[in-house]
């Protein structure tokens, strides 16, 4: 039974920041990998980059405060906002 517990719980520890994480408050072009994105504050992302995301394009995507968007993020740029993004 640890085992399984085990596979369900890294995840969940790798969006809290064990890996480490990266404060945004800016729109600096930010790259690298992520699980997660929190908005510190209501977020709107001029780009969003999350591999195996298919649909509407996410630019001028809003994030409302206390958000979180999950997935395998490779690159964003926030137009307004604060977010934390975790590695």
């Amino acid at each position: 039974m640890g085992s399984k517990i085990q596979k369900i719980a890294a995840p969940v520890a790798d969006t809290n920041g064990r890996n480490g994480a990266v404060v945004e408050t800016g729109t600096t072009a930010i790259t690298g990998n992520f699980t997660a994105i929190t908005a510190l504050e209501a977020t709107v992302f001029a780009l969003l980059t999350v591999t195996d995301w298919s649909g509407d394009s996410t630019a001028s995507l809003p994030l409302p405060a206390g958000a979180t968007l999950f997935g395998n993020i490779t690159a964003f740029t926030l137009t307004s906002g604060k977010v934390v993004a975790y590695k």
